[in-house]
């Protein structure tokens, strides 16, 4: 493990805020990544409808936000995690598992970054979480479970180098 040196702040008797330079700390910096992620719900459906899902749960809860999906790999996809009110769930996550409730996904092989239904009435973003290497893995392995067929192009209507639209 790498050692860093640190300065100290120290305040003298007017409360002036001055550095020690002969002062060293020494902080350890762990980065301990996740080693278990657990699914306890996947629900598939076709792109289209799981916009349609997301576009109305927002209209249901006042619209007032844009609703955002998640993508990664060609895979579209929602998390409903357990609330880390559960004292089980913070002990997982301690010991390095991390517990999803449900996961919603579709087969999406291009990212747009927009979508919208009924005209421009109801927006719909889409964030590409590819960097992200849980992110990366999960959507390979959503793949691997996926039954439904991924949607056809015709589905979507161009707008130039825009975001699609979903009719």
């Amino acid at each position: 493990m790498a050692q860093y040196e640190q300065t100290d702040f120290e305040s003298d008797k007017h409360g002036q805020i001055r550095s020690s330079q002969d002062t060293e700390q020494q902080l350890d910096i762990l980065v301990e990544p996740w080693k278990k992620l657990v699914i306890h719900e996947l629900l598939e459906y076709r792109f289209e409808d799981l916009a349609k899902l997301v576009a109305t749960q927002s209209v249901q809860q006042g619209g007032t936000a844009i609703p955002t999906i998640s993508w990664a790999e060609g895979v579209a996809f929602l998390i409903s995690p357990f609330p880390d009110e559960s004292e089980v769930i913070i002990e997982e996550k301690l010991k390095g598992i991390i517990h999803y409730n449900t996961v919603l996904f579709a087969l999406k092989k291009n990212f747009e970054a927009e979508i919208f239904m009924r005209g421009h009435e109801i927006r719909i973003n889409l964030i590409d979480v590819g960097t992200n290497d849980i992110f990366k893995l999960l959507a390979r392995k959503l793949i691997e479970h996926a039954k439904l067929p991924q949607s056809a192009p015709a589905a979507y209507t161009s707008r130039g180098n825009g975001p699609a639209g979903l009719q």
